[in-house]
Order: C-alpha cells, then structure tokens, then sequence
C-alpha cells in the first residue's frame, strides 16, 4: 500500500512511481492520509485523460456526476470487467472506501486476468481466440430533443454493428463484438477480462450474450475458466478513505455477499488514461 497525503502536490517522480506501479502489478492501493473527496477526485484528474459516463442506475455521489455508488444490493457479484460489454469500457478504475463494512462480509474480489489467461491450457486459449463474444445492448440516453420514432445510428467503434436510436423510448440499441481476451500493457501478453461470469440479469443494459454462436461457454471450457479463477481470485479487506487504482483491461472484479449494510464503496471510471498504454515498461526500439 502507498500511502500519501493529497493535501500536498504530487511531484513528477512520485506519479511515475505510481505509474510503474501499476502497470507492473496492475492494482495500486493507496491510503489517503486525511483526504476530503475534493482532493480524491483531483488526484485522479492526475490521472485521467476523459471520464466514462456510467449507468444511469447509479446514484450520484458528492454532487459529483464522475463519483457514483456501486450497484445496490447485499448480494455477491461474480468476476467481471467494468462495462467490458460495451464500447465505453474503462481503461481504469478507482474504487474509494466511504465506510468500511466493519466485518469480513462484502470484501471486494479481483482476479489478475494476465495470470488467469497464462494458466489456461492451449485448447481453451485457442476457443477465445477464435471465437468473439457478441453483446445485444439497450442502453439508456438522456436525449433533449424534439425528434420521434427510430432511426439508424452511427456509432464510431469497431465491432459495433445493427445501431438504433430509439428517441420515444430514449435508448440506444446494438450489437457489440469482442473478445474476451484482449492486448495487455505489455508486449506479447494477453489479458483474459470480460463480461462473461456474470448472469444476464446482473446488468439491465445486457440483453443477450452469445459466443460461438451459442448461449453458453462449451461445458469443459467453462469449467476451466471458473476453476482457474476461483484458484486466482484474491480479496481486498478495506478500511476508511482507502483508495484502490484497477487496470479494468486485466483485473476482473466483483464482491463478497453484504451482511453489514454500512458498507459504503463508491467509483470512479477513468475511460482514457493521462499515460500512455503500456508507458512504462515498453521500451524504445531503433
């Protein structure tokens, strides 16, 4: 853990420090030394290039639209990458302790999805990449407009195929290709984080997911794909004002079931990162 007081300047060489950091290991957790929310949003200004725009489901938080709750509930939530069903995926997330739970219930989960993808066998690494994963999406918009009906959209993401907006019921609608696995920060390795663990119902926007054509992973692939990351998924027991910096194109996240209701984690999506990717431990070739 780092700890670092925010009411100071970050210099240079501390925020590349920090940049190393976490692209080496591709988690950073920080311990914000009396820090206000104030001085935690500008510290991921530092850090962030644009912002995601997030579920309309979740609450806003600190009269901030970048700050919102993480999804309701006291139930747990398997692996998954943030939005790793749509073009708007972050390349990072920050995850802020409000209020801890106060018990060993509602532990955030993550599994490293580089370490995951390098213990797959050959066979279940040829299926992913082989075979995209197609998301259906109905995504709610916030439109100002007088127009009606439906009309054929573009929407400038490779993979995006069938756009619609939808102005009478205020959604976009379309079909999202994409692989489960995708390039990591550094060269020649690969990332296994995606939308795939989690139910349908977990996610209102998600409508259908196929891969292969099929509904559901082949029996011996899913099999290994959910032993391998029960066998790698970890645990972060929080505490008060703990900052935590998630590379969402490598770590898959998700919660232990609630049972202490104080619980308070609230998130912030950084949509492009101030760094380039893979910044630090790429290095220059004549």
């Amino acid at each position: 853990m780092i700890k670092i007081n925010l009411k100071n300047n970050l210099n240079i060489q501390k925020k590349r420090k920090i940049i190393e950091e976490f692209e080496l290991s591709g988690i950073v957790k920080f311990k914000a030394i009396e820090a206000n929310i104030k001085e935690i949003t500008n510290f991921i200004d530092g850090f962030t290039l644009s912002y995601s725009n997030d579920a309309l489901r979740r609450n806003t938080r600190f009269n901030n639209t970048k700050i919102k709750d993480v999804d309701a509930g006291l139930q747990a939530i398997k692996l998954h990458s943030e939005t790793g069903f749509s073009p708007a995926q972050p390349e990072i997330i920050w995850l802020y302790c409000v209020k801890p739970p106060g018990d060993n219930s509602g532990r955030t989960t993550i599994c490293d999805g580089l370490k995951l993808w390098e213990n797959f066998s050959a066979s279940t690494k040829t299926f992913f990449l082989e075979n995209p994963v197609k998301y259906k999406l109905k995504i709610p918009f916030n439109l100002n407009t007088k127009h009606k009906g439906k009309k054929k959209w573009y929407l400038g993401n490779p993979g995006v195929s069938n756009c619609f907006l939808d102005y009478d019921k205020s959604i976009i609608e379309f079909e999202y290709s994409k692989y489960a696995v995708q390039k990591s920060r550094y060269p020649g390795k690969l990332c296994f984080a995606n939308h795939l663990l989690v139910s349908l119902n977990s996610e209102s926007q998600l409508i259908k997911r196929t891969i292969a054509d099929n509904n559901r992973l082949p029996n011996e692939v899913n099999k290994e794909v959910l032993l391998k990351s029960k066998e790698l998924t970890k645990t972060i027991n929080w505490s008060i004002n703990e900052l935590v910096m998630i590379d969402n194109l490598r770590f898959m996240h998700g919660r232990e079931k609630i049972i202490n209701k104080k619980r308070d984690i609230v998130i912030i999506q950084t949509k492009t990162a101030r760094f380039g990717y893979g910044d630090t431990n790429r290095k220059f070739i004549a």
